[in-house]
């Protein structure tokens, strides 16, 4: 099911606004490949394993994105908190970096270029995820003291991440690490894990049968590589194969929930409803060494939902 030449169809629809940057943007990869190596002198340490995250206030942290900019808070308190993105007329995907301090103007002007062209994430910032299909679904991110950068990562027709053309936002959390975005109320409940899926290098390790319904799904990045979880529903009569094959994967699947790049190390949550059906789970992050879409590196899972 893996072979590469059964699902260049679906890659190649969707990597296309990713693929149109290349010719365009060989030589600058060059230069922020070099940018990206000095910056790797201060090294970041990921979020470890953590307890399921307490609800948060339904407030959470909200993040509006336009053509340009990014809208959001600047500051939040330190604990479990919901991330959501608000709806938009375009594609935004926006994930949540950690950074290991301030970082200076020039320096962030140099980071975002290298984020541009790299496939991974540029050190030192650790990517923490986020909202992966737009308004779609919020996610559960743990958010220690510290600073942090929200940035889009979707690709523009020009090729260009949004993060580039200035859809990004320095953020700064406050408190103790062990404080909750929430009230009294909101505390009681907990957001306890009803499926666990492991993101390594390349598959995802869980079970491959759900039950139909509301669900909060953990995600655990024990892999050496960024990864991300895109879900879609298969429309009915399609198979898995077809869907790899497609020239056009949309007319056989229906998008359903996502959580944006995490790094390795770090754990997140992602609370979805779902019905019935075949569904497949697949990571579009490009591989550090061979620039290929984790995707083609066999990380890919159907689940069957009952």
């Amino acid at each position: 099911m893996h072979r590469r030449g059964s699902r260049l169809g679906t890659v190649r629809l969707l990597l296309a606004r990713a693929r149109t940057a290349r010719a365009r943007t060989a030589c600058a990869r060059t230069a922020c490949a070099r940018t990206a190596c000095a910056i790797t002198a201060c090294a970041v340490t990921a979020c470890g394993d953590a307890p399921p995250p307490q609800a948060p206030a339904q407030a959470g942290l909200i993040v509006e994105a336009a053509r340009g900019a990014l809208q959001a808070p600047d500051t939040v308190r330190a604990g479990w908190t919901r991330v959501a993105l608000a709806p938009s007329d375009a594609r935004h995907i926006v994930v949540v970096f950690r950074l290991p301090g301030p970082m200076r103007d020039d320096t962030l002007t140099a980071w975002l270029a290298a984020l541009d062209t790299l496939p991974v994430t540029p050190a030192p910032a650790v990517a923490m995820g986020g909202p992966e299909m737009g308004a779609r679904n919020a996610v559960h991110i743990s958010l220690t003291p510290g600073h942090y950068l929200l940035a889009c990562v979707t690709r523009g027709d020009d090729g260009h991440r949004h993060a580039h053309g200035g859809e990004h936002r320095r953020l700064t959390v406050v408190g103790n690490a062990d404080d909750t975005n929430g009230d009294t109320a909101a505390r009681a409940d907990s957001l306890v894990a009803t499926q666990t899926l492991r993101l390594v290098d390349f598959a995802y390790v869980g079970p491959e049968q759900w039950t139909a319904g509301a669900h909060v799904v953990r995600l655990e990045n024990t892999g050496a590589q960024d990864h991300q979880l895109r879900l879609v529903r298969l429309r009915e009569g399609a198979t898995v194969q077809a869907w790899m094959a497609a020239d056009d994967p949309d007319t056989l699947a229906t998008p359903v929930a996502g959580m944006a790049r995490m790094g390795p190390g770090t754990v997140a949550y992602l609370p979805l409803t779902l019905e019935p059906g075949r569904y497949v789970a697949y990571c579009l992050v490009g591989d550090a060494a061979s620039r290929r879409p984790h995707v083609e590196l066999g990380m890919l899972r159907a689940i069957e939902v009952r």
